[in-house]
C-alpha cells in the first residue's frame, strides 16, 4: 500500500507516488517549440527553470488529451529532472493496492517497462502506476533533453496568469 496522484488520460487510470509529484498546476499556455515530438505540448516555465510537458494521452495513445476545465499538469520528478505530464483530471491522492496482475502481463509478454505495477482502488477499479524513467526510449528522452536546451530563456516566455495548486 503507499499513497499515489491518481489521474486519468485516455478514460484509462494512471496513477504516480506522491513522492515523485512536486505540485499540480491549471494551466494550457506552454511556449511552443519547433521540431519537436507532437506529444510534446512545449515547455513551460517554472521556478526559473524551463520544462518540458508531455501529453501522456498522445504519448501513450497517438490521441491529444481533450483540454477541459478538468485538464492539469502535473510537475513530476523524471532522471533527475522535472518534467510536466498533461492529463484530462485529477482523482485526488489515493491509497492504493497492490496486484499481481504485472505477473500475468509480464507471462503474456505484453507489460511495458512503463507499468510499474497495477494497483487497486477501494471500488476495485485498476490503476497503472507509471514509471516515468521508462516512458520514453532512449532516442525520445534525447529529443526532449535537446528540447530543453533549445528552450527560450526567460525572454518570450508564455505569460500565464492562472493559480496553480499545490499538493
Amino acid at each position: 500500500m503507499g499513497q499515489y496522484v491518481v489521474f486519468k488520460s485516455h478514460q484509462q487510470l494512471f496513477a504516480l507516488p506522491v513522492e515523485i509529484v512536486k505540485r499540480v498546476i491549471e494551466t494550457e499556455k506552454f511556449i511552443s517549440l519547433p521540431e519537436v515530438p507532437d506529444y510534446i505540448l512545449g515547455v513551460y516555465e517554472y521556478q526559473e527553470q524551463m520544462l518540458p510537458i508531455v501529453d501522456l494521452c498522445k504519448k501513450l495513445y497517438n490521441n491529444f488529451s481533450p483540454v477541459t476545465v478538468d485538464s492539469k499538469v502535473i510537475l513530476s520528478q523524471w532522471k533527475g529532472r522535472t518534467m510536466g505530464i498533461f492529463v484530462e483530471e485529477i482523482i485526488g491522492i489515493i491509497v492504493l493496492q497492490e496486484t499481481d496482475y504485472a505477473k500475468d502481463l509480464d507471462k503474456a509478454a505484453l507489460k511495458h517497462p512503463y507499468i510499474s505495477k497495477f494497483l487497486k482502488m477501494e471500488n476495485e477499479e485498476v490503476v497503472i502506476d507509471l514509471n516515468l524513467n521508462y516512458l520514453f526510449n532512449d532516442e525520445q528522452e534525447a529529443e526532449i533533453v535537446e528540447s530543453l536546451e533549445a528552450a527560450p530563456a526567460e525572454s518570450g516566455k508564455e505569460e500565464n496568469t492562472e493559480d496553480a495548486a499545490e499538493l
